[in-house]
């Protein structure tokens, strides 16, 4: 039996990636994760053979995850996002495949086949290990379309950036500037020393953060240094304040 994790902070993505597993032959659960930290841990113990691992979770990436793991510990890798943009990464980092959501029966079922037909993937995680530890290249400066110009703005000048559709919406001083692309492609662009999901829709500097505060139901008040007045939300926290201090 080929043991199969599943990783996604989203419970209805989770179940469905566990009931398409069922209905095929020589699978079994390994176990379910919805945070980096809870599947770091989880893969660290159990050691399944392959883990459905969703690209963009709320304390940290999949590649993030992996890149946590000994080679005797990481399984097979089939990211699992709701963007195509990471598909060109996914591959140079040798994963097994790359599923699209909402996933189709027909494509999980041939992902299977795939792993079904394959030896021991010990070498390939070696692979995997050894170009994300290389060190990931983010970006100093983002090209925006400004009206009929193109100009480029240095990331240490955004104060924070927030979704609008298709959009996003980067806040620099008293500029907002207007860049095509959704805000999990924007965030694999961006140092995550540098720069945090705060939640679903927001991504913030965190040099710009002047006071964090306690909230309800377990989220934060953050307000940046131009008074700006943000939601942490309590499923992006990971770690603690202190480790602000070293950025």
């Amino acid at each position: 039996m080929i043991r199969a994790a599943v990783v996604d902070d989203e419970p209805p993505a989770r179940r469905k990636l566990l009931h398409l597993l069922s209905s095929e032959r020589g699978f079994t659960p390994a176990g379910e994760a919805g945070t980096a930290a809870e599947a770091i841990d989880l893969l660290r113990r159990t050691c399944p053979d392959v883990v459905f691992l969703d690209i963009q979770l709320p304390d940290a990436s999949g590649f993030e995850v992996v890149s946590a793991l000994l080679p005797d510990q990481c399984p097979r890798i089939v990211f699992v996002t709701a963007y195509d943009d990471f598909a060109l990464k996914a591959f140079e980092v040798h994963a097994m495949d790359y599923l699209l959501k909402p996933v189709e029966p027909s494509r999980f079922s041939a992902t299977l086949r795939r792993l079904r037909s394959l030896g021991e993937p010990a070498g390939r995680m070696d692979q995997l290990l050894a170009s994300l530890k290389k060190g990931t290249q983010y970006a100093r400066r983002l090209l925006i379309q400004d009206n009929d110009r193109s100009i480029f703005l240095e990331v240490h000048r955004i104060d924070w950036i927030e979704a609008a559709r298709n959009y996003a919406c980067i806040h620099s001083g008293p500029r907002t500037y207007i860049l095509r692309s959704s805000l999990d492609s924007l965030g694999v662009k961006l140092d995550p020393v540098n720069f945090r999901r705060i939640s679903r829709s927001e991504i913030v500097n965190v040099e710009r953060i002047a006071e964090v505060r306690p909230s309800s139901h377990g989220d934060r008040k953050m307000r940046l240094k131009d008074g700006t007045e943000l939601t942490w939300s309590r499923r992006y926290k990971s770690g603690s304040l202190e480790d602000l201090e070293l950025v």
